[in-house]
This record gives structure tokens, C-alpha cells and sequence, in this order.
């Protein structure tokens, strides 16, 4: 994809490059609002309340399919129309479902399913693969004296190292959809003092939770005192399955789409084992990752985009918040 802001005041990197989005160009000629053919509401590109394209966006839209279930605990205050949530359950109905807190699942009743969350215990998605590695953490995970996991998301975590001095090679298990290691990843759409409420409920603190590797935010809206790398719930489930495909069944060597998404060092190193020699247009779902989960991003890339159109990049707060 090329950048469609030309006119630009200072030089940056798009971090949507190479990444396999369908074009959304289609998203900017369409003119007025639609009638959601479920709730009669009257909708741009969606229904934020039900989660279905609307319009002759129905038509054209990207699908794409996941390889586990994702669930999506919304705050009742997170707005409905600002949240990136609902693209994902728009681009992927059949894996994506959304709960508004504190009607949700009861998880304690079901198998193989985390949390994306950090905590004390929280595991990286590698371990989950049961690959040897770990967080590297001094005493009190790198925290400053007086300070607990209940603050880590105000500070950046330390990226995952492998243990082991000789090459990883791939595990010997072949994973297929229907083997992971993850039946259902459930994620928390909220500020983070809001998070900490729904974490404290009885149906999901009991679930292993899963830490992401840090990755630059790109997202426009500003959440005060989060560092840029907390994510925009879409960017986080991009993320996960991202990092879940490619320890299932590695990295396609021809795929640019990550050059510039500011992913920490630590996946590339983790990745690099398990990067294969794959056509450069494969993307079978069991292929080594070459874009497959892009267009999870599909809604996100367009605002970004229509964003910068107007704004400069860096003089946007949310682009300057430290890391």
C-alpha cells in the first residue's frame, strides 16, 4: 500500500506498508449514512451496535477468518461509535463476539481460553507454544521500588529473551486450526483503571493471562497517561494472532508488512527460528504468516490515513507520548 498523504510537513514511516490491506479508497466515496437492516439506525460504514456493514459496503467489505476465538469484554462507558473493537467483529464474524461488562461469560466454565492482560504471572505467547523463553525482569519486573504489576501498564516491558545459547529449531508438533494451544483469547476494551474493575471479577481473574510484545500505537485518540504502546484494542488483536500464527507455523521470508509496525526487537528475534522460504503470495491459512490477519486493520488504516490528511503526524499529542 502506498501512503495517500503525500503532502507532508516531516518525514515519518507508514507503518501500513506492504501489509496485505484491501484498499479502503472505497471508504471515501461513499457519501451520506445508511439504514442498518437489523436495528433501523441510521450508520456510516457499519452498525456499531450490531455489528454489520451497512449500505453497498456489505458488498465489498473484507472477510477474513481467525485462527481461535476471540471474545470482547466492552466497558459500558467506552463508546460504541470510538471503539476499534467493533471492526473486529465486523471484519470477523464468525470468531469475533462482543460483551458489554458486566454481561459476560462465565470462562470458568470452558477450556483453553486467556486473558490478554498483565499480570504477575502472565505468560508470553511463545510460552504458550512451550518454547523456552522468558520475560527479562529484574527484581520486581523492572519496576521502580514502591511500584507493583497494578502499574505496568504505564511502563514499557522488557522484551522476551530465548534461554537457550544454541538456534531454536521449530517444536516437532505440527499445529493445525484445530490443536492450538488457545481455543479463545478474551481481551478488555477499556481504559486501563476501568480494566482493573472487569479483571477483578470472579468469571475471568481465574484465566491464564498472556502478555503481548510491545508494539507502537498508532492510534490518533489520546488516552491520558498511557505510554504509546499501549494499544488500540483492534492493534492488540492484530498483535496476538500475528504472534500466535507465526509460533503455529512461522514467517514467511517475503513478507514486508512488519517493517515498519515498530514491533520490538524481541519478536523479530523470536521470529527469526521460525522464518520460512514460502511463495510470496501464500496465504493459506496454515502458511507461514504473510499477511494473513491484515485486514483486521482494514477500518483502522482508513481513519489513519483520513487523520493525517488533516493533521500533522507529529504534532498530534498522541504520537508524542513517551515510550
Amino acid at each position: 500500500m502506498a501512503h495517500p498523504a503525500d503532502a507532508q510537513t516531516r518525514q515519518r514511516k507508514y507503518p501500513f506498508i506492504h501489509m496485505r490491506i484491501a484498499d479502503h479508497t472505497v471508504l471515501d466515496s461513499i457519501e451520506g449514512r445508511h439504514t442498518c437492516r437489523r436495528c433501523s439506525r441510521s450508520r456510516k460504514f457499519f452498525c456499531y451496535s450490531c455489528h454489520i456493514p451497512v449500505g453497498e459496503l456489505e458488498k465489498v467489505l473484507p472477510r477474513l477468518g481467525l485462527p481461535l476465538q476471540i471474545d470482547i469484554i466492552k466497558h459500558k462507558k467506552e463508546i460504541d461509535g470510538k471503539s476499534t473493537a467493533i471492526h473486529a467483529a465486523v471484519l470477523s464474524p464468525e470468531h469475533v463476539r462482543i460483551h458489554t461488562f458486566p454481561d459476560i461469560p462465565d470462562y470458568r466454565l470452558e477450556e483453553d481460553v486467556v486473558l490478554i492482560f498483565p499480570s504477575a504471572k502472565s505468560l508470553t505467547v511463545p510460552q504458550l507454544f512451550q518454547r523456552n523463553v522468558q520475560l527479562k525482569i529484574d527484581d520486581n519486573y523492572g519496576l521502580p521500588k514502591g511500584h507493583h504489576m497494578g502499574t505496568m501498564l504505564r511502563r514499557r516491558m522488557d522484551e522476551i529473551e530465548v534461554l537457550e545459547t544454541q538456534p531454536e529449531v521449530m517444536s516437532k508438533r505440527s499445529y493445525t486450526y484445530g490443536n492450538l494451544p488457545v481455543r479463545r483469547a478474551v481481551f478488555i476494551d477499556s481504559t486501563w483503571n476501568q480494566s482493573r474493575g472487569i479483571y477483578a471479577d470472579e468469571r475471568v481473574r481465574g484465566l491464564r493471562t498472556v502478555v503481548l510484545q510491545n508494539r507502537l500505537s498508532q492510534f490518533w485518540r489520546y488516552q491520558r497517561g498511557s505510554p504509546r504502546w499501549y494499544l488500540a484494542t483492534i492493534e492488540a488483536i492484530h498483535q496476538f494472532v500475528l504472534e500466535v500464527h507465526v509460533n503455529a507455523w512461522g514467517l514467511n521470508s517475503a513478507y514486508r508488512g512488519l517493517d515498519n509496525l515498530e514491533i520490538t526487537e524481541g519478536f523479530h528475534q523470536l521470529a527469526a527460528p521460525l522464518t520460512r522460504d514460502a511463495p510470496p503470495e501464500d496465504v493459506q491459512r496454515e502458511s507461514p504468516y504473510n499477511g494473513q490477519y491484515d485486514n483486521l486493520l482494514y477500518f483502522f488504516a482508513n481513519m489513519y490515513d483520513l487523520i493525517h490528511k488533516y493533521y500533522d503526524h507529529n504534532d498530534l499529542i498522541s504520537y508524542r507520548r513517551p515510550i
